[in-house]
């Protein structure tokens, strides 16, 4: 009996230590040979761009070349441009002044209350405009590239509420909010309120009645004062860490899976007028090995 399962176990690690092979694609793209022009293919806006395909390929991806589909910045990288706020505030009921403050620091343990209440915060409100009434005001492009130091760093932003007893406080409402890394060719979205609901952080001195808290909507920060027997409050809320020269990679279309049959061609229709690089890539893969075929395009969209 050893020697048969001896027998069984040295033929399955022979097995075992074969690679899984796999064949490059035969993939071939072209377009309408009547639109290229020296080596670009030249089309009107609204054409419908026609990639025709012979061969076979297990999978194919396509890059449009436009911003974020751009085949040259499929892997993640970094880069830091200006880094921009801009949000729209307003403040109803009340007279009370200099109720909102808005703050940045680069580096601030926000899970310790203490540490934020004491944080090196820069007070950022006199760059920007902000809502004396009901109202809506534009804060206007608010540039805080001065408060990071490179590509690696990260930055928080923190709007902090104060009300006052004795008189009406003020209810403040921020819609519109953006921070974005404003490169040369393209803007890299960093906080928005759409994406953020669950990353924001609170805190406040005084939790009952709730709306001393910051409320968080996919559209709108909302803090909400009280009558004039309302207790003084302070309340916080605070970003994400904001990793500013982070690039996320650019995303490609699936045109083909291998479970698909092979496609005779593809079509698209580009939004806007200008130079752009279409790029199909075609591959095969298995666990242990990928071969791949990449089609490069020249596009130039006319109006």
């Amino acid at each position: 009996m050893k020697r048969y399962c001896f027998l069984i176990s040295a033929l399955f690690a022979v097995s075992c230590s074969k690679e899984m092979k796999v064949d490059a694609p035969s993939f071939n793209a072209t377009l309408d040979p009547s639109k290229l022009v020296a080596d670009t293919f030249t089309y009107k806006l609204g054409d419908t761009t026609r990639f025709v395909f012979t061969g076979s390929t297990g999978n194919l991806a396509f890059y449009s070349g436009e911003p974020g589909k751009r085949y040259a910045n499929r892997t993640p990288s970094k880069q830091l441009g200006d880094v921009i706020l801009s949000f729209t505030s307003t403040a109803q009921f009340g007279n009370q002044t200099n109720t909102l403050k808005v703050l940045a620091a680069s580096k601030i343990n926000i899970r310790d209350s203490m540490a934020v209440v004491t944080g090196a915060w820069t007070d950022i409100t006199p760059r920007l405009a902000l809502a004396t009434s009901a109202t809506a005001v534009n804060s206007g492009a608010v540039n805080l590239s001065d408060l990071v130091s490179g590509v690696d760093d990260s930055l928080f932003i923190a709007l902090k509420y104060s009300g006052v007893t004795g008189t009406t406080q003020r209810t403040w409402t921020i819609t519109n909010w953006s921070v974005n890394n404003v490169l040369p060719e393209r803007s890299i979205p960093l906080s928005t309120l759409a994406d953020d609901v669950p990353y924001w952080t609170r805190f406040s001195d005084v939790w009952t009645p709730a709306n001393a808290r910051w409320t968080i909507g996919a559209s709108s920060l909302v803090v909400t004062g009280g009558d004039a027997t309302a207790a003084t409050k302070t309340s916080w809320i605070i970003t994400k860490p904001l990793f500013v020269g982070r690039i996320a990679p650019d995303v490609s279309v699936g045109v083909k899976s291998i479970i698909d049959p092979d496609k005779e061609e593809y079509t698209y229709v580009y939004p806007a007028a200008g130079v752009y690089t279409a790029t199909f890539v075609a591959f095969n893969h298995t666990v242990d090995e990928s071969k791949s075929i990449v089609k490069h395009f020249i596009i130039k969209v006319i109006p």
